[in-house]
C-alpha cells in the first residue's frame, strides 16, 4: 500500500439506522474512525513500535495515544494541502523501468516541450501528487527554517571537492557539471554492505556533517513515516538488523547515514543549465528520493519530472519525495544565484545483499529438515525403480504373447 489510502469497511446493515445517521452528519465522526484506522495500521505494520516512538511514551499515555497525536499534528502541517492527479500511473512507470533501455522518456530530446508542462511553484505550499488509483507519487513539504540553516553552515565546512555529478555509466555530462558527493552505505558492485570511497575520503568531517543533520534527516523521516509506512518499515528493519552484524572502518556497526535512508548525495554550486535528464537507476525502485535545496537563495530550478509532465517549485525550506529510479527527471535552469541541495536515497543493492544473506541463514538453519527432506525424496524414488521394471516385464510378456496368437 502506499501512501494512506484507508476505504471505510463497516456493513451498513437496517438496524445500523442511528450509527449511519451519525456517521453521515457528524465530519468529526468520520474523521475520528478514519484516524483511529491510521492509527492501529501505523501500530500493526510497526512503523511506530515502543522501541523506535520519538520521545519514547510519557507516563500515563499509551502508543496508540501518542501516535495518534503525532498523526494530528502532521494533518494540522498539512492543512491548506493541494492534491493533484498524474496523467501516468505508478504501474506503468514501474513496467517502463524495466526495459532494457531503462525509462528516460523519449520526450526529453525534446527541450521545448517543458514550457507546456504544469507548474507547481512553491508558494502554493504543502503539494500530493497522486495517480488515478490513489499512489502517492510525490509530495512537497515544509522544513523548520533552522533545520536548513544548520545545514547551510555545515556544508560550508566540508573541504572542496572535484567530483562532478556522474551517471550510472560514470559520463559526467549525464548529470550536470556541479560538485557532489555520497555519504553512503550501500553494497555496489560487491557482496557486502561498505560505506561509501567519499565518506572515507573526507574522514571525520564528513562524519560530523552527518551528525549535525541527523535532526533534518529524521524530521523527513518522520514525514515519510506517516505519508507512506510501508516505505519506512522497508528502510528500517530486516535490512537495518542485518547491517548491524558487521562493522565498519570506524569499528561500530554499520547502520543507514541519513535517518531512515540509508545514504545522501550532496549536490553543490549548480548554476545556470547544468542539470541534464537522468533517472537514478542504482536507487530502490519501491521506495522515495527526498530532495531538500539550500543554500542563500535561488531564482528558478524548479524540479522537471519528464513522464508525469510537471514541474515542481522548490525554494529554500521546501522538501520533496518522488521515484527517482522511475521517473526520469532534471533541474529547470536555474536564473539567478547558485542552487546547492541534498538528495536522500537508498540504493537496491543493499536488499539483494539482505536477500543473499536470509538465503544463506537459512541453509544453515535449517539442514537436518533438508537432509531428511533429500532422504524421503531418494526412497520414493527408490521405490519407483522396481515397480518401473516390474511393469516394462508385464508390457514385454504381453507383446510375445500378442506375437505368439
Amino acid at each position: 500500500m502506499h501512501g494512506l489510502g484507508y476505504k471505510f469497511d463497516r456493513v451498513i446493515r437496517p438496524r445500523d439506522n442511528e450509527f449511519f445517521d451519525k456517521m453521515v452528519t457528524d465530519k468529526n465522526f468520520v474523521e475520528i474512525t478514519m484516524s483511529d484506522k491510521r492509527v492501529a495500521h501505523l501500530i500493526k505494520i510497526k512503523a511506530y513500535t515502543r522501541q523506535n516512538l520519538p520521545g519514547g511514551i510519557p507516563k500515563g499515555s499509551s502508543l496508540e495515544a501518542e501516535v495518534k497525536r503525532l498523526l494530528e499534528e502532521w494533518q494540522e502541517e498539512r492543512k491548506g494541502l493541494l492534491v493533484e492527479k498524474s496523467p501516468m500511473l505508478y504501474s506503468t512507470l514501474q513496467d517502463r523501468s524495466r526495459q532494457q533501455k531503462g525509462i528516460l522518456a523519449l520526450i526529453t530530446e525534446q527541450a521545448k516541450a517543458v514550457q507546456s508542462f504544469s507548474v507547481y511553484p512553491s508558494n502554493l505550499g504543502p503539494l500530493e501528487i497522486r495517480d488515478h488509483q490513489g499512489v502517492v507519487l510525490g509530495y512537497r513539504f515544509r522544513i523548520p527554517n533552522e533545520l536548513i540553516e544548520i545545514l547551510n553552515q555545515s556544508t560550508g565546512l566540508l573541504p572542496p571537492t572535484a567530483t562532478r555529478a556522474q551517471g550510472a555509466d560514470g559520463n559526467t555530462n549525464i548529470r550536470g557539471n556541479f560538485q557532489c558527493r555520497h555519504y553512503a552505505l550501500w553494497a555496489d558492485y560487491g557482496s557486502e554492505y561498505r560505506e561509501s570511497a567519499e565518506l572515507e575520503t573526507d574522514g571525520e568531517k564528513g562524519r560530523a556533517w552527518l551528525s549535525a543533520n541527523q535532526q533534518l534527516f529524521n524530521f523527513c523521516s518522520h514525514q515519510v513515516r506517516l505519508l507512506s509506512p510501508e516505505q519506512y518499515v522497508r528502510m528500517t528493519g530486516a535490512v537495518v538488523k542485518d547491517m548491524r552484524r558487521f562493522k565498519g572502518k570506524t569499528g561500530r556497526p554499520l547502520k543507514p547515514l541519513a535517518g531512515a535512508w540509508h545514504g545522501v548525495a550532496i549536490n553543490q554550486g549548480m548554476q545556470e543549465d547544468e542539470s541534464k535528464s537522468h533517472q537514478d537507476v542504482m536507487d530502490d525502485k519501491r521506495l522515495f528520493n527526498c530532495v531538500v535545496p539550500f543554500g542563500d537563495g535561488f531564482g528558478g530550478g524548479d524540479l522537471v519530472l519528464w513522464e508525469m509532465k510537471m514541474r515542481i517549485g522548490l525554494q529554500v525550506g521546501d522538501g520533496f519525495f518522488f521515484y527517482g529510479s522511475v521517473v526520469a527527471h532534471q533541474v529547470a535552469p536555474i536564473i539567478e544565484g547558485i542552487r546547492n541541495s541534498i538528495d536522500l536515497f537508498t540504493h537496491a543493492s543493499n536488499y539483494h545483499v539482505l536477500a543473499k544473506h536470509q538465503e544463506q541463514a537459512n541453509k544453515k538453519r535449517y539442514p537436518m529438515k533438508e537432509q531428511k527432506v533429500r532422504r524421503e525424496a531418494n526412497n520414493e524414488k527408490a521405490k519407483k525403480v522396481p515397480e518401473n521394471i516390474e511393469a516394462r516385464r508385464l508390457i514385454r510378456e504381453e507383446k510375445r504373447a500378442r506375437q505368439r496368437a
